[in-house]
């Protein structure tokens, strides 16, 4: 499923940059957002889009398509801006109720998914707030003075040589549309791909041929100026086989080092003797981070120590809507920054910034098992 779900995002961004979709959004982009509230004004969206949709990588491949290629348009760092996307997509994935992983982690700790996410707001509310700060100074602190882009040129040559209109918009409304009705991934990419080529065949010059030559072999055209050709380059289903194929052998890892035991053995070892509750919530928290490092994925991450964590929680008298958390707050948040997650390479290949470009900017996901083990901290002082 996760190698088909790439395989289409290929498609669906060439044939969105070739339909004049991701230059319509960029031409938009360039006039409405201000280079110093960049960053924080992507960490919002792509946190309430997320919370919509209940997924990162349809996050990332919409809103956070449009905006990286904002990012760049504007002259920003792409490091940063990777990071505040990425920061936002995973808000969603962690606690939305329509989010796939939560009702996942929700199922594997026994936990009722409300009852979980309402726990969930107590951690990340600090470093949410955090965040916004960190990426508002960012932007806002910046030296902007050496942008050499004259913004008026890059969108007259996008209106030249593409269909710069509103309609183009609709391909990635839809998407969150169908999202929101809980249309699965595969069938809503599908669904999207075929409305664009409609779209591009109707209201644009390019031909049928054209067009499935674009969603194979990804936007070559040129405009002349290079700095947008190298922007708007991209897409296609080629240009996900060398990420494909580094996620085909992720997987077979994760499932070598699963079925040998090795992971079994490595948290069973964690879970001896333990003695309070922030032992406890540390020490899962501990293992789902391990759980996600070697088996690559996030399902591993979540579902494996809740499985053998669960009684623990049971005997020590810990709702079981906290080990939820604690999985959340570790192995599901952190798996975009371990570089050979499967989670991390996808981003990779929708946004075009590898892991150990964006790690130090997402700052989400790092805070967070931090926020979470100072709460357990706390709490476990308070109660006593």
């Amino acid at each position: 499923n996760v190698i088909l779900i790439l395989f289409l995002i290929g498609m669906m961004i060439g044939i969105w940059i070739g339909i004049g979709t991701v230059p319509t959004m960029i031409f938009y982009g360039l006039k409405a957002i201000n280079p110093r509230f960049f960053f924080v004004l992507s960490f919002i969206i792509t946190s309430a889009v997320s919370m919509a949709v209940g997924t990162a990588i349809g996050t990332a491949s919409t809103i956070g398509l449009a905006l990286i290629s904002i990012a760049e348009s504007l002259g920003l760092n792409m490091s940063i801006a990777a990071g505040s996307i990425i920061s936002g997509c995973y808000v969603g994935d962690r606690m939305s109720p329509v989010s796939s992983i939560a009702n996942i982690t929700a199922n594997s700790a026994g936990a009722d998914l409300i009852s979980m996410i309402k726990k969930m707001v107590y951690t990340i509310i600090p470093p949410y707030l955090i965040s916004l700060l960190i990426y508002f100074l960012i932007g806002y602190l910046g030296d902007y003075s050496d942008l050499a882009v004259d913004f008026s040129q890059m969108t007259s040559i996008l209106h030249s040589h593409f269909n710069i209109s509103v309609l183009m918009i609709t391909p990635p409304i839809l998407i969150i549309i169908l999202a929101l009705m809980q249309i699965p991934t595969i069938l809503n990419l599908m669904i999207n791909i075929f409305a664009s080529l409609f779209l591009g065949i109707a209201f644009t010059k390019r031909s049928y041929t054209e067009l499935l030559n674009i969603m194979f072999s990804g936007f070559n055209d040129t405009t002349g100026v290079e700095f947008i050709d190298n922007i708007l380059a991209r897409g296609g289903l080629t240009s996900m086989l060398e990420l494909v194929s580094l996620i085909i052998f992720a997987v077979i890892l994760g499932g070598i080092l699963e079925n040998l035991g090795i992971l079994n053995s490595l948290l069973s070892k964690l879970i001896n003797n333990l003695k309070t509750r922030f032992h406890l919530i540390a020490v899962t928290m501990v293992s789902s981070a391990i759980s996600g490092i070697l088996g690559c994925n996030q399902f591993l991450a979540v579902f494996l120590p809740a499985r053998m964590m669960i009684k623990q929680y049971d005997k020590a008298n810990i709702s079981r809507e906290i080990l939820g958390r604690s999985l959340g707050d570790s192995g599901l948040i952190l798996s975009p920054l371990i570089p050979w997650n499967v989670n991390a390479l996808m981003m990779t290949a929708v946004l075009g910034v590898s892991t150990l470009q964006y790690f130090r900017f997402a700052f989400l996901p790092l805070l967070l098992p931090i926020s979470s083990l100072i709460f357990a901290y706390f709490q476990e002082k308070t109660e006593k």
